[in-house]
Formats: structure tokens, sequence, C-alpha cells
């Protein structure tokens, strides 16, 4: 029996997520909400003219009203996350948020303790280390394939979104910046490969103080910086391995260096873009230099654009019984881990994440159409 999915907050993302609700056998879009009426009657109308459901324009009070909806998606921006989060929690619906979760550990705190006490789902995104060069790398992990992991790299960055973005001004304030736009991709899938992160040192740098807006809407428009723009840190997660982590909006030009890549006693695995869910995983074995890198062929489902298989995986646990795997304890150690980076930065000192969490399971191996228990 699918749950009736609410999705309020209807810009840039929202398409995704109309389509994930349509074609998911656990998801039924029964309605959307904006404070821009205009925009929310848009999602409706697309996902109609799409065959992804039948949904209505409502207000967000009315959506936590009714007791048929049985889910939030929340896809507003990331000084919004706690309230709204929050309010749905409260009135007993599941709830899947965009990321981050929201921007403080006290608000964190109390959105798990509000899930646990209600009996209710608490989800967050990035949901892409779900995807099939993830779980395939996951797996090649997991089988000893490179040996024990010693060590890691994972790099994101671009030249951040004055260019493509109508109003870029939310992506550089509190709450968002490369950190938290970028780097949590990179933070949620290395834990999903190697395991909750124990202590962090780090380093931060703002380039520009102002930044200008170029899309044509705005164009021309100025804005202030409130975030660092380049964050480099060293981690080291629990089980061992150390990592060296760089979330940056300051890379105007291309780059080389790798998405993720784990070396190991007997090699190193790259894995590819966390900011994508395809992609196949490259494989170099200590002893076999002369096959060089292998391309590994995915072995798993959800290759393609599959934003939303996080809250769809929630409605298949609840139905199941299981455990979610794009959890708010997965989403709360990586707000944790970020927090951290930026107090490491501030104070000079590596600091010791205080949270943990387990590692989320993996998706069974199959190209299937839609989530396997």
């Amino acid at each position: 029996m699918p749950m009736n999915v609410g999705i309020v907050g209807c810009g840039m993302i929202v398409t995704p997520y109309l389509r994930a609700c349509g074609e998911s056998k656990w998801l039924n879009l029964a309605a959307c909400s904006d404070l821009v009426e205009e925009r929310s009657a848009a999602a409706c109308d697309k996902a109609a003219g799409n065959g992804w459901g039948s949904p209505q324009v409502r207000g967000y009070d009315e959506m936590l009203a009714d007791g048929e909806i049985d889910f939030v998606i929340n896809l507003t921006n990331p000084a919004a996350h706690f309230s709204l989060n929050m309010r749905a929690l409260e009135a007993g619906k599941h709830v899947y948020a965009e990321k981050p979760l929201c921007v403080t550990r006290e608000e964190g705190r109390r959105l798990l303790e509000t899930s646990a006490r209600n009996n209710v789902r608490l989800g967050c995104a990035p949901d892409t280390f779900l995807g099939s060069g993830h779980q395939t790398a996951r797996a090649l992990l997991d089988a000893g394939t490179i040996g024990e992991p010693s060590s890691a790299a994972l790099f994101i960055a671009g030249g951040g979104p004055d260019d493509y973005h109508e109003t870029p001004e939310l992506f550089f304030q509190h709450g968002a910046g490369p950190l938290f736009d970028l780097g949590v991709y990179s933070l949620t899938d290395a834990i999903n490969l190697l395991g909750p992160v124990k202590k962090v040192a780090g380093l931060t740098k703002t380039t520009f103080t102002e930044r200008t807006v170029l899309t044509p809407k705005n164009f021309g428009r100025k804005f202030k910086v409130e975030v660092p723009t380049h964050v480099s840190a060293s981690l080291e997660f629990a089980g061992g391995v150390v990592g060296t982590f760089i979330a940056s909006f300051d890379v105007r030009g291309g780059h080389h260096l790798p998405h993720i890549e784990v070396y190991g006693a007997e090699g190193t695995l790259y894995v590819p873009s966390p900011n994508g869910f395809g992609g196949r995983p490259l494989l170099f074995r200590a002893g076999e230099a002369d096959q060089g890198w292998r391309e590994i062929e995915p072995t798993h489902g959800y290759g393609g654009s599959s934003r939303g298989i996080g809250a769809a995986d929630i409605a298949a646990a609840v139905a199941g019984g299981r455990a979610h795997r794009a959890a708010g304890e997965l989403a709360f150690h990586v707000l944790d881990v970020g927090l951290s980076i930026y107090e490491s930065a501030d104070s000079g000192k590596a600091v010791e994440v205080a949270s943990s969490t387990a590692r989320p399971a993996a998706f069974p191996e199959g190209i299937t159409p839609d989530i396997v228990d």
C-alpha cells in the first residue's frame, strides 16, 4: 500500500521528486505546497501531465491537518528545514528532507527525539549513495577487493551556483555553502563506504566576500557571502581510515582530482561522483599493473536520475518493519562532522566528533526496478 505524500517547496529540484513519487510503488503524490502558489500549481500540473499522480495545491497547515497524508517531503531552503520538519513530525507524519537536515546540532537532536517519540520516520538527502555506482563500489570494498582500506580522498568542487541559480544568495548563507551544499554528498558516501567519522582537522577560506548573480533574471545583483567558500579537512574514521576532504565553490575551471578514491593494502578503488547515482567504479589492484585501471560493470540498480529513492526507501521500510537507509541519524552525523570542521578551522585544533551513526545497510545485489527489502 503506497504512502500518500505531500511535497513542500516547489522550486528548482521538485521535478525529480515528482517523478520519484510517480514511478515508485511505495509513494502516491497527493499534494504540493509552496509559499508562491503559482509554483505549487505548476508542480501539480507537471505531475498530472506526466502521469505521476493527481496532486492538489494545498497550504502547509492544510497538508499537515490532512489525516490522509502520511509523509512530507521537504524541499525548502536550509533555513526553513528545521521548523517545517518539526511541524510535520509533531503532526505524526513521516519526513524526508533535502539536505541539510537542519543547521544546528540542537535542532538535529530535537528532530531525532520527536521522530522517536511520535514513532514516525525521519530521513534526509543526499540519497545518491544508494545509486548503482556507489552500491557497486561498496560491494567491492565489503568483499575485500582492495584489502584493508587505509586512506581515502574526497573532492567535490565547482565555481558555485552564481551562474545557474536564480537566487544563489541562499547557497552562501549559514546552513549552505560548499560544505553543506556539496560536501554532504562526499561525506555521506564516505560514511556509506567506510563508516562514521571520529575526528576532524579543518581549514576554511572565503575567497570572495561578495558575489554577483550571473543568471538572466537577476543578472548583476551583488550579494554578501556569509560562509566559507573553500573547505579542506583531514578526517579520521572510526575504523582507522584517514581521509582528505575538499569542498569548494572557488574552483572556476576544471580539475583532475578524484571524486572519491579509497586506498587499500591490495589496490585502489575509484568511486564515481557522489553528486550522482550512476557511473562505474574503477579498480586498480596491486600486482596486476598489466591490467591497469579496470572499469567495473554496475552490479546494483538506480544508475540514472534516481533522486527520491531515499524517500521511497522510507515507505518500503515502514511496510517491511526494517530500518531505512538515508536516515535522520546519518544526516545528523554528517551535520555534526561539518560543524566540527568549522569549529576546528576556527580553533586551529583537531576536534573529536561527538556523534556516531550506524553504517546504512547496503542494497542487495541486482538491477531491480524497485526497492528490495
